[in-house]
């Protein structure tokens, strides 16, 4: 990886092809069947490092938990579950609700975990990303 001419040629990510399979990075069962925990866990989108399965807030004001990065040719994009503000007797958190369609653009993301956890309540009123009930 530390070679610069080799560096460009590899691929780190898993790639929807669409049906169009040349390499094992394409293949339907590394996209959909392979855990989470045994593919890339992380994307660097500029100076920022996104996790899997640590809350995230998107440009559009949403939440989300990113569980899979993969790429539609050249572009970057993770499939993520939706996050919710929720109050209960107990107090305020977040639910996470679990949908297999929702992928978001790299460009979308906003704000990584730790800088949810320093802002949350204090610029936006949320509860701490941490605070995940069910």
């Amino acid at each position: 990886m530390a070679n610069p001419k080799v560096r460009p040629h590899l691929k780190f990510y898993l790639e929807d092809s669409k049906g169009h399979l040349s390499e094992a990075r394409q293949g339907r069962r590394w996209l959909h069947e392979v855990d989470d925990d045994q593919i890339t866990p992380m994307a660097r989108l500029g100076r920022q490092d996104y996790y899997i399965h640590e809350p995230a807030m998107l440009r559009d004001g949403l939440f989300c938990v990113p569980v899979r990065w993969f790429t539609v040719g050249e572009v970057l994009f993770a499939k993520c579950w939706k996050m919710e503000a929720v109050s209960s007797d107990v107090g305020e958190g977040w639910r996470v609700v679990k949908c297999d369609d929702y992928t978001v653009p790299h460009t979308q993301f906003l704000k990584t975990f730790l800088e949810l956890c320093q802002d949350a309540d204090s610029r936006y009123g949320l509860p701490h990303p941490s605070r995940i009930s069910g």
